[in-house]
C-alpha cells in the first residue's frame, strides 16, 4: 500500500459532500491490488446496459442528478453516499426502483470491487472548485480499472464578458455565479481527464457549465426524470423559489462546440437570478443530461462543448439531443 494509494482514496471520499450541510467522510483505508488489465479500444463509447457500470464522482446536486439520469437510462449505476446523508440523497431521488447503488463510503471492499467493474465515469462538481488529480488518477488507474469512457463538467473558460459586473453578481445577488476565477485549476483538471483516458485506452467528453440553475421536476409538466422537490426546499430562500421558476421556463438547451461560450458581461446583476434563458447560464438538468448522454456518443468523443439555456417548457427529446450531438463532430 503505498501513500498515494492512501492519500487518493482518502481524497475521493473526503470529496463525496453532495450537498449543502452534507457531512463529509472519514476514516478509510485503499484498496492494495490490482483487479483490471485494459488496452486501447476504439471510439470507446459506453451503450446503456445493466451490464455497463457507470460511476458518479462529484459533490453537490450535480453529482446526485447525473446518478439519477444515468440509472434512468438503464444503466448499472453507483453513487458514495456521505455517512447519515442516504436518507437525503434517497429523498431527492426519489425513485427506488432505480438500479442506482448508494455506496457507503466506510464501506471501503465494495468501493474497491467498483473501481475494478466500473465501465465509465461521470465527474461533476457543484461548486467551482474541480476535483482533485489525485482522485482522478486514483478511479482510473489502468492497473486497477477497466473504464473506457469518462464524461467530465468543466466550465466555460474563455473569458468573453466576464469581468468586475460579473464578480458583483457573484457578492452581491447569487454566490453560484460562474465568474471565471478559477480558470487556471479548470484547465489543468481538463488535462488529467485527458491524460488518464489516453492511459486507460479509453475516450472522453468535456461538458462545459456556466452558472448553473435548476435541477428538478418543477411543474406542469412535471419532468420526473429529475430531481424531487425537495431540491426547491433545500435551495429556497423567498417565499417562491426562483429555482423552481427557472425549471418551469427553462427547459431547452443549446450546445455550442468548443469553449466559445460568453458570460453575462454588463447584464450580470439583473440575470444572477433571472428565470428565463440568459446568456453566461446553463441548467443543471441540460448539463447532467449532456454527461449522460454523451457516454454513448461517437459524436461526443474527444471533444469539449457548451451547454446553452433557451425557453422552453419542455425538455428536448432522445431525437432531439441526438440532432444536437450531430453538429458536434
Amino acid at each position: 500500500m503505498t501513500i498515494f494509494q492512501i492519500t487518493a482514496l482518502t481524497s475521493l471520499l473526503l470529496s463525496f459532500s453532495v450537498c449543502n450541510g452534507f457531512s463529509p467522510l472519514a476514516g478509510v483505508q485503499s484498496p492494495t491490488k490490482a483487479r483490471v488489465s485494459t488496452s486501447t479500444l476504439q471510439m470507446a463509447t459506453v451503450p446503456p446496459s445493466l451490464d455497463n457500470t457507470v460511476g458518479i464522482v462529484g459533490r453537490g446536486f450535480i453529482s446526485v442528478l447525473s446518478a439519477k439520469l444515468a440509472a434512468i437510462q438503464g444503466y448499472n449505476t453507483w453513487l458514495l453516499s456521505p455517512p447519515g446523508q442516504e436518507v437525503v440523497i434517497t429523498s431527492l431521488v426519489d425513485n427506488p426502483d432505480l438500479p442506482l447503488e448508494l455506496v457507503e463510503s466506510t464501506d471501503t471492499d465494495r468501493v474497491e470491487t467498483l473501481i475494478g467493474q466500473t465501465d465509465a465515469y461521470i465527474i461533476a462538481v457543484d461548486d467551482q472548485s474541480t476535483m482533485d488529480e489525485a482522485v482522478i488518477k486514483f478511479i482510473m488507474n489502468p492497473e486497477t480499472s477497466k473504464a473506457k469512457r469518462i464524461s467530465a463538467m468543466s466550465r466555460n473558460l474563455n473569458g468573453k464578458d466576464m469581468g468586475f459586473l460579473v464578480k458583483a453578481s457573484k457578492a452581491t445577488a447569487n454566490n453560484e455565479v460562474w465568474d471565471n476565477s478559477n480558470a487556471a485549476e479548470y484547465k489543468k483538471f481538463e488535462d488529467t481527464v485527458k491524460k488518464q483516458a489516453a492511459a486507460l485506452g479509453g475516450d472522453y467528453t468535456i461538458v462545459r457549465a456556466g452558472t448553473l440553475k435548476g435541477g428538478a421536476e418543477g411543474e406542469d409538466p412535471l419532468c420526473t426524470q429529475y430531481l424531487s422537490n425537495k431540491f426547491y426546499e433545500m435551495t429556497k430562500k423567498d417565499i417562491v423559489t426562483w429555482q423552481l421558476l427557472f425549471d418551469c421556463n427553462v427547459r431547452g438547451v443549446k450546445l455550442a462546440k468548443g469553449d466559445v461560450l460568453p458570460g453575462a458581461g454588463g447584464k450580470a446583476v439583473f440575470t444572477a437570478t433571472a428565470t428565463e434563458a440568459c446568456p453566461g447560464d446553463s441548467s443543471r438538468c441540460a448539463v447532467a443530461e449532456a454527461l449522460v448522454r454523451s457516454l454513448n456518443s461517437d459524436a461526443c468523443t474527444k471533444i469539449d462543448f457548451g451547454v446553452a439555456t433557451e425557453d422552453a417548457r419542455d425538455p428536448p427529446t432522445n431525437e432531439e439531443w441526438e440532432q444536437m450531438f450531430a453538429t458536434m463532430s
